[in-house]
C-alpha cells in the first residue's frame, strides 16, 4: 500500500473506534442517570417508540455482531500473509520452467545470523505485507547481547540475502526478539 492509503487507513480506523467509545460511553452514561437533563433534551420523534419494540434488541445485537465481524476482517486483511516463496526465473526453455526457492535462502540467511554472538537462534520466512514482498528474519537475542555487532551483522546478513535471492521488489526485515533470561547465566537456585 501507498503511504497515502495506510494514512487514509489509519485516520478512519482511529476516527471509527473514538466514535464507537463516545456512543458506547454515552450509551451507558444515559442508561445509568448520569446525564441528569438527557430525556428531556433530546428527543427522538417517531423513533422513541422504536426503542420498547420487542424487536429492538435483536435488531441492536445483530447490528453489534455484523460490526464486530466487519472490525474483524478489516484486522485481518491488514495481517501479513506467508507466501509460496517460489518465484520465476527467466530463461527457461519449452520442456519446463526455471524457479528459485527464495524462502529455504531467507531462512538460511535467518540461520546464519543465528551464529552471530549474542543471537540465539533465528529463522526466516517470506509473507506478503501491504502488497510489499517482505523477507522476514527473525532472531531472539540475549539479553547481554551486544546491539551494534548484531546491527551490523543484520546488515551484512540483509545485503547478502539481496544479492543471492536478486528480486528487485523483495524487502527485508529483521526482528529482533530479547529472551527472558540470559542462557550464558544459570538460573537462581530456590532454597
Amino acid at each position: 500500500m501507498r503511504r497515502g492509503v495506510i494514512a487514509l487507513d489509519r485516520t478512519v480506523g482511529i476516527v471509527v473506534a473514538l466514535g464507537l467509545i463516545a456512543a458506547g460511553a454515552a450509551a451507558i452514561a444515559w442508561r445509568y442517570g448520569e446525564l441528569p437533563q438527557a430525556p428531556e433534551r433530546t428527543t427522538f420523534g417517531p423513533w422513541s417508540d422504536v426503542t420498547t419494540a420487542e424487536w429492538w434488541p435483536w435488531a441492536t445485537g445483530a447490528a453489534g455482531v455484523t460490526a464486530i465481524l466487519l472490525g474483524l476482517w478489516w484486522l485481518a486483511r491488514h495481517l501479513p500473509r506467508r507466501v509460496d516463496g517460489r518465484f520465476a526465473l527467466p530463461g527457461g526453455d519449452r520442456t519446463g520452467k526455471l524457479t528459485a526457492d527464495a524462502s529455504s535462502a531467507v531462512d538460511a540467511a535467518a540461520q546464519t545470523l543465528a551464529h552471530t554472538p549474542g543471537v540465539r537462534d533465528g529463522s526466516g520466512q517470506v509473507v506478503a505485507d501491504r502488497g510489499q514482498l517482505v523477507a522476514e528474519l527473525t532472531c531472539t537475542i540475549e539479553p547481554s547481547a551486544d546491539l551494534e555487532a548484531i546491527h551490523a551483522a543484520a546488515l551484512r546478513t540483509a545485503g547478502q540475502l539481496a544479492d543471492v535471492v536478486d528480486l528487485p521488489n523483495l524487502r527485508t526485515r529483521v526482528r529482533l526478539r530479547v529472551a527472558r533470561t540470559d542462557k550464558a547465566t544459570p538460573p537462581p537456585r530456590v532454597v
